[in-house]
Formats: C-alpha cells, sequence, structure tokens
C-alpha cells in the first residue's frame, strides 16, 4: 500500500474515531444517569428539593391542602411550614422515589406518555408535622392523597428517543471497545503515527467542546418547550439532575484530547 493510501486511510479512520467518540461519550454518561433505576430515582428526589422545584412543590401542596381544609386564609402559615417538613421527610421521598422507578421502567420500555411530579399518600406526613399544635387541623389533613404537582404530557417521539438513547447507552462497553479499535488502527496505518496521534487528540478535544455545546444549547431547546413557567422550573431542574456533570465530562474530555495534541508535537 502506497504512503499516500495509508495517510488517506489513517485519515478515515481517525475521523471515524473522532465520531466514536463523541457517541461513546454520551453512551456513557446515558449509562451513568439513566440505565439504573436506584440512579435514576435518586437523581429524581434531587430534582424534587432543587431550590426553585421544591418551592413549587410547597405552594401547590399548601393551596390544595388549605383548599381541602375549607380555605382559610388564617390556616396557611401552619400548613405551609407542615408541608415544608413533610416534603423533605423519609415517608414522602420513599414515595416519590417508588413513583419514579415506575416511570424509569416505562422511559426503558418507551411506552411512557406523560412526565408526572406526583406526592403520594403526603396527608399522614403533613398531619404528623402538625402534630399536636393543631390537632383536629391534623385530623383533617391526614386523608389528604396523592397530589399530582406536575403532568406534562411526552410526544410519542419523545418517548422513543429515550428508548433508543437507553439502547445505545446499554452498548456502551461495546462503543468503548469500538472507538478504542478504531484509534489503534488509525496509528497502525498512519505512515506518521504523530500526526495522525496529534489530529486524534485535536478530534477528542472538539468532540468535548461539541458535548458541552450539546449540554448548553439541548437545555435552552427542552426547557423552551414546555409553555407554562412551572413546567419549565421543573425542566430545568430535571435537566440538571440527569445531565448535570455532562458538561464536565465535555470539558475533560476536551482537555485531555488538547494535551495529547499538544503532547504529541515533540514525538518523531
Amino acid at each position: 500500500m502506497s504512503r499516500a493510501s495509508r495517510k488517506f486511510l489513517a485519515a478515515l479512520v481517525s475521523a471515524l474515531a473522532t465520531v466514536a467518540i463523541l457517541i461513546t461519550l454520551l453512551a456513557q454518561y446515558a449509562n451513568h444517569a439513566l440505565v439504573s433505576p436506584g440512579n435514576f430515582s435518586d437523581r429524581a428526589v434531587n430534582a424534587l428539593h432543587a431550590g426553585d422545584v421544591e418551592s413549587l412543590v410547597v405552594q401547590t401542596v399548601t393551596d390544595r391542602v388549605v383548599a381541602d381544609a375549607g380555605d382559610e386564609a388564617s390556616l396557611r402559615p401552619a400548613i405551609q411550614a407542615a408541608v415544608l417538613q413533610a416534603v423533605s421527610s423519609a415517608q414522602v421521598n420513599r414515595g416519590f422515589r417508588d413513583a419514579a422507578e415506575s416511570l424509569h421502567g416505562e422511559l426503558m420500555s418507551g411506552t411512557a406518555d406523560e412526565l408526572s411530579l406526583t406526592l403520594p399518600g403526603i396527608g399522614p406526613a403533613i398531619a404528623s408535622s402538625i402534630g399536636s399544635d393543631n390537632p383536629e387541623l391534623a385530623e383533617e389533613v391526614r386523608d389528604t392523597g396523592t397530589i399530582t404537582v406536575l403532568d406534562v404530557r411526552i410526544p410519542p417521539s419523545g418517548a422513543k428517543d429515550v428508548h433508543d438513547l437507553v439502547s445505545v447507552a446499554k452498548d456502551s462497553s461495546e462503543l468503548l471497545i469500538g472507538t478504542v479499535v478504531l484509534v489503534l488502527l488509525a496509528l497502525i496505518i498512519s505512515p506518521s503515527r504523530r500526526r495522525t496521534l496529534v489530529g486524534l487528540g485535536l478530534g477528542a478535544a472538539v468532540s468535548g467542546l461539541v458535548v458541552v455545546a450539546i449540554y448548553v444549547a439541548g437545555r435552552g431547546i427542552v426547557v423552551n418547550e414546555f409553555s407554562t413557567q412551572d413546567a419549565r422550573t421543573a425542566a430545568h431542574a430535571l435537566w440538571s439532575a440527569y445531565l448535570g456533570g455532562l458538561e464536565i465530562w465535555g470539558f475533560v474530555l476536551a482537555g485531555v484530547g488538547a494535551v495529547i495534541a499538544c503532547a504529541s508535537q515533540g514525538l518523531r
């Protein structure tokens, strides 16, 4: 094989390796954040307790409980304080984690048709927080059932996209092996390994920056898809809970790629 042919093939394989690096990083992160039911539900609980979301939850639940209690304004301070305490209780977190695991199963199968933020059976937790300060009010709110804080329809295309992403994420180990093979193949074929290594380093750096851009741009696109401020607040919190850290992975990859490219310049 001529030197020119080897140079062309090395460049082609390097380009494929760069694309593979990008896809593998996204798949590895998706596997880390989405595939495990426990990890998925833990992130959902973190989203629940994000500042803006927790305020939204407390406000919504308080409005519902006050209305059920006769809509008396004088009851609001006591109920709001009890709701704030209840939302942080182990009982409510357990119920919300169970609901998140159920949603995870639907997302994995591609059948999810709505994104719901529900607090099942929160009445007893609120009543317990009120306690002996107001026994009559505590007994009145004890029967409060599941409260839906957010309910947003997921389009069929969105459910399919999530399902496809998870399917790719489950194959992240195979993708990693394939990426390593492409990198090694490019170096073996190349008539100038220094130049190829520089190119691979620059490719990795670009892939990292693309991941950062996907995180930043994607957050804006997804959040703006929702029409109400409450939904946008929840979407922003969920994006941060599930994808927060992806931009750090991108910056790390970009940094490693830049170091490899610079260090390779000194090779013969």
